[in-house]
């Protein structure tokens, strides 16, 4: 395990295989390792998404890292963390090669409507306050080898696959700019209600594709349709049911 200084903000572990980036990351904050700290993985063997579900990432075909922060904002604008991380990611890879990604709330960047990074943020609270946040972003850069499972073909896809087939995608280049677009989304934050209305309303632009949508909602008391109306302050999403009540 090295670790090297690539920016004042940010300080990168970089390891060959981990089970988690993020349970890495987390384990380093508990240790009381310093804000920014990136623990990059050349593969994961238990990479995790929302809800507990897997990530495919058991190979080099990815950039899989996950962001330790010690945020300096309110732990209401939490939930703005892992949607700023996924505008990062849009930002970044357009400023790259110019492909043009959207995102689906809360965490997933698609191009053409198919998964091409998920987010996963977590946090820690102590005192009402955010004692640390754990930010894990996976970007599939190609396809695994042998293509994707059957079960993710039909939904999941590569940067490849949208940047021509005599492109080279610079994983380095690329982990840095998210880096440059996340710290950018951070001060936002930090800035307090205004930057976070500021990120909300850019995240909100680059969900085109869902906004003025019907939905499929599924929370504790069923499953029901609705129409992805806007993102609160908060980044909560705001849908309306066919009655006209408007839900969180």
């Amino acid at each position: 395990m090295t670790l090297v200084k690539v920016k004042p903000t940010f300080s990168i572990v970089r390891v060959d295989e981990t089970d988690s980036t993020n349970r890495m990351a987390r384990a380093l904050a508990e240790s009381g390792a310093c804000d920014g700290t990136v623990v990059v993985a050349e593969r994961q063997t238990a990479g995790r998404g929302r809800l507990g579900r897997s990530w495919l990432s058991q190979g080099d075909f990815g950039l899989w890292f996950s962001v330790l922060l010690r945020p300096q904002f309110e732990p209401n604008l939490g939930g703005l963390l892992g949607i700023g991380a996924a505008v990062a990611v849009v930002r970044a890879v357009d400023k790259l090669t110019g492909v043009r990604a959207d995102l689906k709330w809360p965490n997933d960047v698609l191009i053409g409507g198919r998964k091409v990074c998920g987010v996963l943020a977590e946090a820690s609270t102590a005192d009402g306050c955010l004692e640390w946040a754990v930010v894990g972003v996976g970007i599939n850069l190609l396809a695994p080898e042998g293509g994707f499972p059957p079960e993710l073909s039909p939904v999941a896809t590569s940067l490849a696959e949208h940047v021509g087939s005599d492109a080279v995608i610079n994983r380095e280049r690329l982990l840095t700019a998210v880096l440059d677009e996340l710290s950018d989304c951070i001060s936002l934050l930090e800035r307090g209600s205004l930057g976070a209305r500021a990120l909300a309303d850019e995240a909100e632009r680059l969900m085109r594709a869902m906004m003025g949508c019907r939905v499929t909602v599924k929370a504790a008391s069923g499953q029901y349709e609705a129409v992805a109306a806007r993102l609160d302050d908060e980044g909560g999403l705001v849908a309306l049911l066919d009655s006209g009540e408007s839900i969180r």
